[in-house]
């Protein structure tokens, strides 16, 4: 894996001609030589046959292309802010094919994804970028999705730092996106829950480019109100299933989703399995689903499976492996 990953690299910045840096809605180029771009990790998702399913390489670019001058705003004010940049390559067996095109068009390989994280104080769990967001981020980015969401309404739950719906927008051309999460707001009593403050949301907003929208899985008519006012054509998620309090909640929102949305919505969620992570709420949500809980009895059919990501770094050569479980609605 890693002679082909520096190959490829070596390649990518040999033949392309810029790269474009996505700061929220915005984008400028910068000339691509080996001083101006690092590979950091890459990674590999594949299916129980060892298809390949998505690549994503994380990179770091030269300090002067990656601190574009902006204004600062209230979350670097008052928090500690990291910024992550990731590509996703064109799959090994489509790059053939859509070589020319690519270099013509500038291509995706070209397109460099930056994500701001924050503090834990501010973002919660939503304050970095997990392991499940940039497995379905490869996903959504792959063969199977990305030309197929092409023109299409995408929304995200639980988007954190929001990697999957930037992906669906930038990567897949997706007509419109709504990034989705839940964070403290004027009024608002949280009580136990661990809830992002305030700024979480200026964050999110910051990293897709479009205002997101703050939504409580407690709060049926909440729910409701999105489903109906963006009809999405597709809802994706990842790591959803964290605590047992959340999952008659959630259940009940992609519900609400399935049935009001715009058309029946197909649903992807990517959900983290041991012995790399470990979620008590996992068994009784996947349980609940091959039971038959969404849709009141109508057929709903769920499939899942499970998936592999590999990382590699590639200054170590280690290796790391998530599994998945993949769900499909």
């Amino acid at each position: 894996r890693i002679p082909y990953i520096m190959t490829y690299f070596s390649s990518m910045l040999a033949t392309c001609l810029s790269l474009s840096f996505f700061v929220g809605s915005s984008a400028f180029s910068v000339s691509t030589s080996e001083n101006n771009v690092a590979l950091i990790q890459s990674y590999t998702l594949y299916d129980k046959e060892r298809r390949i399913l998505g690549y994503c390489d994380e990179v770091r670019p030269s300090e002067k292309n990656s601190d574009e001058e902006h204004e600062e705003d209230e979350v670097e004010m008052f928090y500690a802010t990291t910024k992550r940049y990731f590509t996703f390559p064109t799959p090994q067996n489509d790059r053939d094919v859509v070589a020319a095109e690519d270099q013509r068009s500038g291509g995706e390989d070209n397109k460099l994804l930056q994500i701001r994280q924050t503090s834990f104080g501010c973002g919660r769990l939503g304050a970095t970028v997990w392991p499940s967001a940039i497995a379905l981020a490869s996903l959504l980015a792959g063969d199977t999705y990305r030309s197929s969401m092409q023109g299409k309404r995408i929304l995200e739950l639980g988007s954190g730092c929001g990697l999957p719906t930037l992906t669906a927008k930038e990567i897949c051309y997706a007509d419109q996106v709504l990034a989705t999460d839940y964070w403290e707001r004027e009024g608002l009593v949280v009580g136990n829950r661990l809830v992002p403050k305030d700024l979480f949301g200026v964050n999110l907003a910051f990293n897709v480019g479009c205002q997101p929208r703050n939504l409580d899985w407690h709060d049926e008519l909440s729910v409701f109100d999105v489903s109906t006012s963006f009809k999405p054509d597709m809802v994706v998620g990842s790591d959803l299933v964290y605590y047992p309090d959340d999952t008659e909640p959630l259940l009940q929102t992609l519900d609400i989703l399935l049935k009001n949305g715009g058309g029946a919505p197909n649903m992807l969620l990517i959900l983290p399995l041991p012995p790399t992570a470990e979620r008590e709420a996992l068994p009784d949500f996947r349980r609940r689903l091959e039971g038959g809980v969404l849709g009141n009895g109508e057929d709903k059919d769920v499939v899942m499976d499970e998936l592999e990501m590999r990382v590699q770094s590639a200054s170590t050569n280690e290796e790391e492996i998530h599994n998945f479980l993949r769900i499909r609605i």
